[in-house]
């Protein structure tokens, strides 16, 4: 099992243009991954910039992202770029994570107005896992306070490494995330401040039993495994 961190950047549709907004709110411009094996560590990156169809790159995306209507001007449209991702990922099984479910609901919207995969997603981009989720509750938050992948760096004494908002540097600190997570004497240590912080006050539950439970949990999923209640 090879394991897949991914990241899209998209565009904003304009308001003004009312006929694209009716179809979707936004529109992938930019898909990065980095490949891990079955021991966790990287062996391959993909970067690709992507052609939008609805509307031009909005100045709010260009701000945020630095990509410009001239940066994919002759990027390949989506279906293209998700044909050259899957050839990429191969023919070994993969598991794919990103940071929150907004990819996967962008991914299969999009693909379901622009009529790309009809009878579903193709089998490499099936199985995916919510690391945001994952990672919020390892370090003792709710659900209800999800963390941005630049405070969850944080939580590990890492600084940011690149730049925000670019889909391959995104997949590459959340990549270092999931690596640190598999080593749990390292994210104990790292991550100690702010799980101390999180600590119950009922003293009955230690907070090394919660950790081994959310990391226990955590490998059910990843096995594919119900987890326990």
């Amino acid at each position: 099992m090879q394991h897949i961190v991914l990241d899209f950047e998209m565009n904003l549709i304009s308001g003004k243009n009312k006929e694209a907004r009716a179809l979707l709110r936004s529109e992938i411009i930019e898909i990065g991954a980095v490949k891990l094996d079955e021991n966790y560590q990287i062996v391959s990156q993909f970067d690709c910039y992507v052609k939008p169809q609805l509307d031009e790159i909005h100045k709010r995306v260009t701000q945020l992202t630095g990509i410009t209507q001239q940066t994919v001007a002759q990027a390949p449209a989506l279906k293209e770029a998700l044909d050259s991702f899957i050839g990429w990922i191969g023919a070994e099984p993969a598991r794919i994570y990103a940071w929150s479910g907004s990819d996967r609901r962008q991914l299969q919207e999009e693909c379901r107005v622009k009529g790309i995969y009809p009878d579903g997603l193709e089998r490499p981009l099936k199985r995916w896992m919510d690391f945001q989720r994952i990672y919020t509750r390892l370090v003792g938050l709710s659900r209800r306070s999800p963390l941005s992948l630049k405070n969850a760096i944080g939580t590990a004494e890492q600084d940011f490494d690149g730049k925000q908002h670019s889909a391959l540097d995104d997949a590459l600190n959340t990549a270092s995330l999931l690596q640190l997570v598999k080593d749990p004497a390292a994210f104990r240590e790292r991550t100690q401040i702010v799980r101390e912080a999180m600590k119950p006050k009922k003293a009955a539950t230690t907070l090394g039993d919660l950790l081994g439970a959310a990391l226990a949990q955590f490998k059910q999923e990843e096995d594919g495994r119900p987890a326990e209640e």
